[in-house]
């Protein structure tokens, strides 16, 4: 289960972003339902992470590098947040 909520002087800044990339297909259009790139922001709150938007979305897509750029800082704010789970990474292919 998550959490989800608003908060007006976040979507203000992240509108800012937004205007600074609004329209741009960085890495090409993904499919046409592709509405450009989007700015996020990921940080944590209350021992929650969090990833704010500056608008509702249905999904997200990332390169290779990007997904791997998410996930360093999702990690690096779940240790802030307290976790001490050990991270274990399966680099092979599936069984």
């Amino acid at each position: 289960m998550s959490h989800h909520g608003d908060n007006p002087e976040q979507q203000k800044a992240m509108s800012k972003m937004m205007q600074k990339i609004f329209g741009e297909y960085p890495d090409g259009k993904l499919n046409k339902n592709d509405e450009g790139a989007i700015a996020m922001a990921v940080a944590h709150e209350a021992g929650r992470v969090t990833l704010t938007f500056p608008k509702p979305i249905a999904w997200i897509g990332l390169t290779a590098d990007g997904a791997i750029e998410l996930a360093a800082l999702l990690i690096e704010h779940a240790r802030q947040c307290g976790s001490k789970k050990p991270l274990v990474l399966n680099l092979g292919k599936k069984p």
